[in-house]
């Protein structure tokens, strides 16, 4: 099983929801990705932990009323490791990127944070988070069924965000060998840990997107439309597998995906 202990600074690391619903998002991936949840048993931290075979997978919350103000859209976050997240903040402006929220620190139930985050924004206005281990690694477990398996930046700018994100966070930007019109992957010392995605269609704006694992994409796909959701892109045979986009049922989009070859 593809379990983690850490993560290395430059890895996407954890995903999470925002959403309007969160006791019917709860319902909705339950059906479609299989997850078991945990809750602050306090009570004081309003942040629902999605756990698969008891490892953290992802979370779930409510969009607070800035987002709300500013017209953000529920959706899915993706987090990058990095090593010191105020040290991280500096870096982003001269990057060419912006920092829409200082380095925080995110509580979690009893006297410590969980981690220190940032919320930036690439030049092509891409959002992504960061994310400083303090207690909390992130996701305990990737790359399998019902776990993040993959994130990838859909921008109309790609040789914007692929140069932000090599300076930013040291990675090399390559392409799939052997794959017509392949999308670039960002690597880190040689290993895979992200790619840009097709354009937004007119109206959205440039975004980060989410893929997680599931036993049989098919069935996942029926499991969201029978909870409410929509399927965007039907199911359909990819290079390593089989994949299709969804959406909850208050329009969070995100991939699900089952791999010939599950990496570790």
């Amino acid at each position: 099983m593809p379990l983690r202990e850490s993560h290395r600074a430059g890895t996407p690391s954890w995903v999470d929801l925002a959403t309007t619903d969160v006791e019917g998002a709860l319902d909705f991936y339950r059906a479609v990705m299989g997850w078991d949840y945990e809750r602050d048993p306090t009570g004081e931290i309003n942040y629902v932990m999605a756990v698969v075979d008891g490892h953290p997978a992802a979370g779930v919350f409510d969009m607070p009323p800035e987002m709300l103000s500013e017209g953000v859209p529920p959706c899915w976050n993706v987090y990058v490791t990095v090593d010191d997240a105020d040290e991280f903040a500096g870096q982003v402006a001269a990057a060419g990127g912006a920092v829409m929220r200082p380095a925080i620190d995110v509580p979690e139930p009893g006297p410590n944070a969980a981690g220190r985050m940032v919320i930036a924004a690439d030049p092509t206005g891409a959002v992504f988070c960061t994310w400083t281990p303090i207690t909390a690694i992130g996701a305990g477990i990737v790359n399998a069924p019902g776990a993040f398996t993959w994130a990838e930046v859909a921008t109309h700018d790609n040789e914007t965000a692929e140069a932000f994100y090599c300076d930013l966070f040291g990675w090399e930007a390559g392409t799939m060998e052997g794959v017509p019109d392949s999308p670039t992957v960002f690597t880190l010392d040689g290993d895979p840990v992200a790619s840009t995605s097709v354009a937004p269609p007119p109206g959205v704006p440039p975004h980060w997107r989410v893929s997680f694992g599931v036993n049989d994409v098919d069935a996942a796909c029926a499991a969201a439309t029978a909870k409410g959701g929509n399927v965007i892109v039907p199911p359909f045979d990819w290079g390593p597998g089989r994949m299709a986009t969804l959406a909850d049922p208050v329009g969070a989009t995100f991939d699900v995906v089952t791999l010939t070859d599950w990496p570790e």
